[in-house]
C-alpha cells in the first residue's frame, strides 16, 4: 500500500490527469466535436477533457500498482513533455489569437453592409446575404469573362478577419504592410457566421456569409500574397495573405462543384477519351459531376434525374483561355 503513495507515484498520477486532459481537448478540436454547436462548443470540448483526464487519472492507479519504479519514473518525464508541449502550444496559440485581435482592432473600419447594387458574374450559385438569410442567384459565366488563375477560398474558422491589402512590395513579408481595408465575420449564438464589418466595395464571385463561405476569384499567385477581384462587377483587385485561406487552382476548384453543364450556345456532347476524334457517348442524362481533369478536359460521371450514374464522358472545360462550361457549388 506504501507503495501507492511514493513521490514518484504520487507524481505520476497528478501529471496523468493533466496530460490527459489536454489531449482530450486537442482531441476535441480534432475531430471539430465543438464545432456548429455555439455556446454548448466549449462545453463538450471541455467535457473530452474532463473525460479523457479522468479515465487516464483512475488508469494511473492500476499502472503504479503493477509497473516497475524505473518505468514511473520515465512515464513520468514523457508525460511532463506533454504537459510542457501542450502548454507551450496553447499559450502561442493564445498570443496569436491576442495579436490578430489587436490588429483588427487597429485596422477594423466602420460597420457597414456589402453592397448589393450588382451582382456577381462568375459562379451560377450566389449568396447574397440580407439578414435573416442567404438567397441563391443564379447567374451563369459569361462567355468574355476573365477566367483568372482558379480561386482563394478564406478560412474564417482559423482567421477571423481578412485583411487585404493595397500596393505591396513582394520581397517584403505580409507582417511589413499595412492593410487598406478588411472583412470581418464574427459568430451569432448559434455558432453561424455573422457579418461584423465589411468595404462597401466587396462583391466576391460567391459567398454564404452564414457559413462562413466567400470564393475571390485569382489573378496573380506570389509566395506570401495573392491578388484577387474583390468586386466581380468592376473588376477592382486587392492583395491576401496567401496563408489564410485555400488557394484552388481550376482543375482543383472543378473537382469541388456540384455539377457543371455548358454554356448556352457552346454545347458538347460527351467523348469516349479526351480527344476531339474520340467517339461520343449518346447514353441520355441529366445532370453531370465532375470526377477528373486532364489540361482542357474534364471527365464526368453522367447522372439521371435520380442522380444515379448511367455512365462517364470528357469534355473540354476550357480552350485557350475561355471557358466553355458553367457551374453550381454545391447546396449549402
Amino acid at each position: 500500500m506504501k507503495n501507492f503513495f511514493k513521490p514518484a507515484r504520487l507524481g505520476f498520477y497528478f501529471l496523468m490527469l493533466v496530460a490527459f486532459f489536454i489531449i482530450g481537448l486537442y482531441f476535441a478540436g480534432l475531430i471539430d466535436a465543438g464545432k456548429g454547436q455555439g455556446l454548448a462548443g466549449g462545453a463538450i470540448v471541455l467535457g473530452y477533457g474532463i473525460m479523457f483526464g479522468v479515465i487516464a487519472f483512475i488508469a494511473s492507479f492500476f499502472i503504479a500498482h503493477y509497473a516497475r519504479h524505473k518505468f514511473i519514473v520515465y512515464a513520468n518525464i514523457v508525460l511532463l513533455a506533454v504537459v510542457l508541449i501542450g502548454y507551450g502550444i496553447t499559450h502561442y496559440r493564445y498570443i496569436q489569437r491576442q495579436n490578430a485581435k489587436e490588429e483588427s482592432e487597429q485596422f477594423k473600419p466602420a460597420p457597414t453592409e456589402p453592397t448589393q447594387q450588382t451582382e456577381p458574374i462568375g459562379m451560377v450559385t450566389y449568396y447574397k446575404n440580407d439578414a435573416s438569410h442567404s438567397i441563391p442567384i443564379k447567374n451563369p459565366m459569361g462567355e468574355n469573362d476573365d477566367m483568372g488563375l482558379g480561386f482563394f477560398k478564406p478560412n474564417f474558422y482559423q482567421y477571423p478577419t481578412l485583411f487585404f491589402y493595397g500596393n505591396v512590395t513582394h520581397e517584403k513579408s505580409v507582417s511589413q504592410h499595412t492593410p487598406t481595408d478588411s472583412l470581418a465575420l464574427g459568430r451569432d449564438q448559434f455558432g453561424d457566421f455573422a457579418l461584423v464589418s465589411a468595404p462597401p466595395w466587396l462583391l466576391p464571385e460567391a459567398m454564404n456569409s452564414p457559413f462562413g463561405i466567400f470564393y475571390f476569384k485569382v489573378k496573380t499567385v506570389g509566395r506570401e500574397f495573392i491578388e484577387v477581384v474583390v468586386n466581380s462587377k468592376t473588376g477592382q483587385t486587392a492583395y491576401l495573405n496567401k496563408r489564410n485561406g485555400e488557394l484552388l487552382f481550376w482543375p482543383e476548384f472543378l473537382l469541388t462543384v456540384s455539377s457543371i453543364e455548358c454554356i448556352e450556345g457552346r454545347s458538347q456532347i460527351p467523348k469516349i477519351k479526351p480527344l476531339d476524334i474520340a467517339g461520343e457517348v449518346n447514353t441520355p442524362y441529366i445532370h453531370l459531376r465532375p470526377l477528373q481533369v486532364k489540361d482542357e478536359w474534364v471527365q464526368l460521371v453522367l447522372n439521371d434525374k435520380n442522380y444515379r450514374e448511367v455512365g462517364k464522358g470528357w469534355m473540354r472545360w476550357q480552350s485557350a483561355g475561355e471557358l466553355l462550361i458553367k457551374y453550381e457549388l454545391p447546396n449549402i
